[in-house]
């Protein structure tokens, strides 16, 4: 079954900078696009990642996508959420195929210690509402090799040994992150809180960070109502966005 909205309009490209670049500069031009619309890309020459990391893929691999959202009903204090529904998905979507499936915070998704996807939200913002909202996602599915430069990726055929239809697991994707999308809507915001918790990498387990270029041991302990870290240090409370702490893998 798929999904009802979510991929139902597909653009596909050979090659582009990178599709989340590609839908802003549709909207720029007023292309108009339909909600769920997906821009999806046989090769990126400037795939970016979280703060402008590159995203590493060989030319028909890989899933590499956009979806093209107006999530009016998120206030931009509830933004992360988005981040949380999106992540979850790709988790509901792996866990048929691999185990050990988490979530590196803020949005990487792990099997193991190996990144084997990335999300790139953008947002628009509009008074005190997310006007609209273009989502790349980056999953390796056949890709075998990856430069040193790659840090911990992998593949999904490189932990099954299998090949597959990247078509198809589009479409699976795609209903997965309809269906956790949907959820968001009616607000079950706890639920959905607990279930993200449930996949963090590395949740209240001790382990070693970099944080203002010192090692440090901490214990991730959860995230607090914007998304930021809670890592409890020598028994107080930190709180971190993105880039203020690196993970040792």
């Amino acid at each position: 079954m798929k999904a009802l909205y979510t991929g139902k309009n597909i653009i596909h490209l050979k090659e582009v900078h990178s599709t989340n670049r590609y839908t802003a500069e549709m909207l720029s031009n007023s292309v108009p696009i339909t909600e769920g619309s997906v821009i999806m890309a046989d090769f990126q020459t400037a795939g970016k990642g979280q703060s402008g990391a590159i995203w590493e893929s060989l030319p028909k691999e890989n899933l590499l996508f956009s979806i093209y959202y107006r999530p009016h009903f998120l206030k931009i204090a509830d933004q992360f959420m988005l981040s949380i529904a999106i992540s979850l998905a790709i988790c509901d979507f792996l866990k048929d195929y691999v185990e050990d499936v988490t979530i590196k915070w803020p949005n990487d998704i792990y099997v193991g210690n190996q990144k084997i996807a990335g999300i790139l939200i953008e947002n628009s913002i509009q008074q005190d509402v997310i006007n609209s909202s273009i989502i790349g996602i980056g999953l390796n599915i056949n890709q075998k090799v990856f430069s040193a430069q790659a840090e911990n990726a992998c593949s999904l055929s490189q932990l099954t040994g299998l090949q597959y239809d990247l078509q198809q697991m589009l479409q699976s994707l795609c209903k997965c992150i309809e269906e956790r999308y949907d959820a968001i809507k009616i607000e079950d915001y706890q639920s959905i809180r607990l279930a993200y918790l449930e996949k963090l990498f590395r949740f209240q387990h001790p382990a070693n960070y970099r944080i203002k270029g010192e090692v440090q041991l901490g214990t991730i302990e959860g995230i607090d109502e914007i998304g930021r870290l809670e890592l409890s240090i020598n028994g107080s409370m930190h709180y971190f966005n993105n880039k203020e702490i690196t993970f040792i893998i």
